[in-house]
């Protein structure tokens, strides 16, 4: 049954406990263009399809968690979760943004960000022209990251979001997938390609192989479509078709040899060809 564990004009935090033990699943809204009251939280349903217990806090609107009672709202979540218990958090964009910001107060064993954006601030990172906060506001954009836990940062090496996880290599060591031509649609995109289930599954269960999963993700590409409608775009001009053919070959060589993305501290994750 689905309990609220925290509400306020500005969060809600609730809980949807799972069958059995094992890790528990905090999850961050992402940003929305509605926000309807009776929405279920980020990834609701498949965690309560497959029986495990998360906790989701949804907040009033796009404005990047900036609520000065984030902290009291998520010190009710982490009393609640079972001393001892594993706990994964787990946000796309704006609520990967949190989930990374916030970890130091949850102490999680393991962050899942798909395109997290490391700052929101004009002053940090002013190249960011998509988005803006809904508040001047910015209390919390500072929070350093939980150094412990082991933070999987799915993106796209192709577009703006490698300057955010530059950034974000900066604070913590990451482990990078890469979404290859997903844009910032990477929340989309692994759900179409099916291995979505595989990669939380996996990371619950402690058996997941960020090698052979991206290996395999960048094998099911063609049948994407968010890599069928960028891809052509990068071919305009004979410079970008070349440089992108050529990337392509590269990696179709570093997957067949089962060679992954290995995070080194201090070096933006995923360094590979740039190119917009």
């Amino acid at each position: 049954m689905r309990q609220a564990l925290f509400r306020s004009d500005n969060v809600e935090v609730v809980k949807v406990p799972g069958r059995g033990e094992g890790p528990v699943f905090v999850t961050f809204e992402p940003m929305l263009e509605a926000r309807a009251p009776d929405r279920r939280g980020f990834g609701e349903a498949f965690f309560a399809k497959r029986g495990i217990t998360a906790y989701h806090v949804l907040c009033r609107g796009n404005d990047w968690y900036q609520y000065p009672e984030m902290q009291q709202a998520l010190a009710a979540l982490r009393a609640d979760i079972a001393p001892g218990a594993r706990v994964i958090l787990y946000g796309s964009s704006m609520g990967g943004y949190a989930a990374l910001r916030f970890s130091g107060w949850l102490a999680p064993d393991t962050i899942i960000a798909f395109a997290p954006q490391a700052s929101v601030d004009p002053a940090r990172a002013g190249w960011e022209k998509r988005w803006a906060p809904q508040t001047p506001d910015l209390m919390w954009d500072r929070l350093a990251p939980h150094t412990r836990a082991t933070c999987y940062v799915v993106y796209d090496p192709f577009n703006m979001d490698r300057r955010h996880v530059a950034l974000l290599g900066r604070e913590v060591t990451l482990v990078p997938l890469h979404s290859h031509f997903s844009d910032h649609h990477v929340t989309e995109y692994v759900l179409e390609s099916g291995l979505l289930e595989s990669l939380l599954l996996g990371i619950a269960q402690g058996t997941f192989d960020a090698c052979a999963w991206q290996a395999e993700l960048w094998r099911r590409r063609g049948a994407i479509s968010y890599y069928r409608a960028l891809r052509p775009r990068k071919c305009r001009g004979l410079l970008r078709r070349w440089r992108y053919g050529l990337i392509e070959r590269w990696l179709d060589v570093r997957y067949r040899r089962g060679v992954g993305d290995r995070p080194r501290p201090g070096v933006p994750a995923g360094a590979v060809p740039r190119g917009d």
